[in-house]
């Protein structure tokens, strides 16, 4: 048999004018590089036509050399509306004396959500051996929302706003599998308004895609005493209907639904600014199961009570 020195084989077929032959029939197939010593990679060899490449297991990226893994940093960002994410060499067990970070932040208005598809760090009463902390905000200086070990799988987390800090540690003795948990966004929520304007979206993916179906979104914006809400659509485009009876925004003028509704609002094009009469509005948005629109960009800030009054007059 003959075998290429590379990807390429060339086959050249010559016959003269006189002499005739039965000719050749000759099968070819890809070698796989990886049947022997593992292609020479340190973890996996993945086989590919005419070639190979070497992939690195979970926490290691490939070596320069193409064949030899390096340990990963393991301070992570993640920006995506949803994604996986897991411990250091995960489904194998977790080196020692490993920490690792991830900061999550999702879309404005929004909040983070964890859930665990797989969990087993060294059981200790207090946690204090092996561990993950989940942070209620981008750094451990926020309020902690859990330290978990053990085998039982967590129950899902959200954070309170649309940033959640998690913190993985193993000690020098056992480990274990350790975990792999999913991250998405959750709608809704208490928000706080501030001199400073932010941002809210109707959807995590706002500007990518229109807004799901089924939606039942819920915000609570609060501003300190003495202050009142300013809110401003920048962009408005929903499902269009004469009583806003199919998607639709309704604003209140307090911290739930028994407050006085200020407005109901649906179709294109963005509503008039509001203010609140006290320190909060909540904002409700609903769609229903079929047509689905852009959605809504507003932004909101805090403006004293006497600045509204005379704004409204």
């Amino acid at each position: 048999p003959l075998i290429s020195t590379d990807s390429r084989l060339w086959i050249e077929f010559r016959s003269s004018s006189n002499i005739l032959g039965k000719g050749f029939l000759a099968f070819y197939e890809d070698k796989d590089e990886c049947s022997k010593e593992n292609g020479g990679c340190q973890h996996e060899c993945i086989n590919t036509f005419g070639s190979y490449m070497c992939q690195c297991k979970n926490g290691y990226t490939l070596h320069d050399n193409g064949h030899d893994c390096k340990e990963a940093g393991c301070e992570h960002r993640l920006v995506n509306a949803e994604g996986t994410i897991s411990s250091p060499s995960y489904p194998e067990k977790y080196p020692s004396r490993k920490e690792c970070t991830w900061g999550i932040s999702t879309t404005a208005g929004h909040r983070v959500k964890l859930v665990f598809n797989d969990f087993e760090i060294e059981l200790h009463q207090e946690c204090a051996y092996d561990h993950l902390e989940l942070y209620d905000g981008p750094s451990s200086k926020f309020p902690i929302l859990g330290r978990f070990c053990g085998s039982t799988k967590p129950e899902p987390v959200i954070a309170s706003t649309n940033n959640m800090f998690l913190h993985f540690y193993s000690d020098a003795s056992v480990q274990r599998k350790g975990f792999q948990a999913k991250y998405s966004t959750e709608c809704g929520g208490r928000l706080k308004a501030e001199i400073q304007t932010k941002d809210l979206y109707s959807h995590a993916q706002y500007g990518d895609n229109n807004y799901p179906v089924q939606l039942n979104c819920e915000w609570v914006i609060v501003a300190e005493d003495g202050y009142g809400v300013e809110l401003i659509f920048e962009t408005f485009e929903m499902e269009e209907e004469s009583d806003c009876g199919y998607d639709y925004v309704e604003i209140y003028d307090g911290y739930d639904r028994t407050a006085p509704r200020l407005a109901r609002y649906c179709g294109s094009g963005p509503p008039e600014e509001i203010y609140s009469a006290g320190d909060s509005i909540m904002i409700l948005f609903h769609t229903d199961d079929t047509i689905n629109k852009k959605g809504f960009h507003a932004r909101y800030t805090s403006t004293k009570f006497q600045d509204t009054l005379h704004m409204r007059k």
